[in-house]
């Protein structure tokens, strides 16, 4: 997928990218620990900030004081996940916030952001073809 980036803006986002790591491994751990779970709510991280600082080519917008920005991540699969920012509550660190919180704010998100169903869907379409975790007849 070609973003339309500048070569320093590409740069950017791939240091960016490597160091979210971090953030990713700490969301493959959590739904380690809890198989149970589709949903993880967390502060979003700085790197997480930043790529989207640097893929819009503007600052985020600023949220009210009492707001803070918040990542939900869906398991689709294990090692399969999506992503979504929202504002949440600024004294809050969304670790109390069950899987059905999770599902709650990500149907919300969803109904004014159509595009992410679609996105949702393509990846498990993705996955049901042969040799994808999904597969009928035994995946990867």
């Amino acid at each position: 997928m070609s973003l339309g980036l500048s070569r320093t803006a590409q740069r950017r986002l791939k240091r960016l990218t490597d160091a979210n790591e971090p953030v990713i491994d700490a969301d493959r751990r959590f739904f380690e620990r809890f198989p149970h779970r589709t949903y993880r709510v967390r502060r979003m991280a700085r790197t997480e900030i930043a790529q989207l600082e640097t893929v819009h080519g503007a600052p985020m917008a600023p949220l009210p004081t009492d707001d803070a920005a918040f990542t939900v991540v869906k398991q689709l699969a294990p090692g399969v996940r999506l992503k979504i920012h929202v504002p949440g509550p600024a004294d809050e660190d969304g670790s109390d916030v069950p899987d059905e919180g999770g599902a709650w704010l990500w149907a919300r998100y969803a109904e004014r952001h159509p595009r992410i169903l679609l996105r949702e869907t393509m990846m498990l379409d993705a996955m049901r073809l042969p040799g994808g975790p999904l597969h009928e007849g035994g995946g990867a």
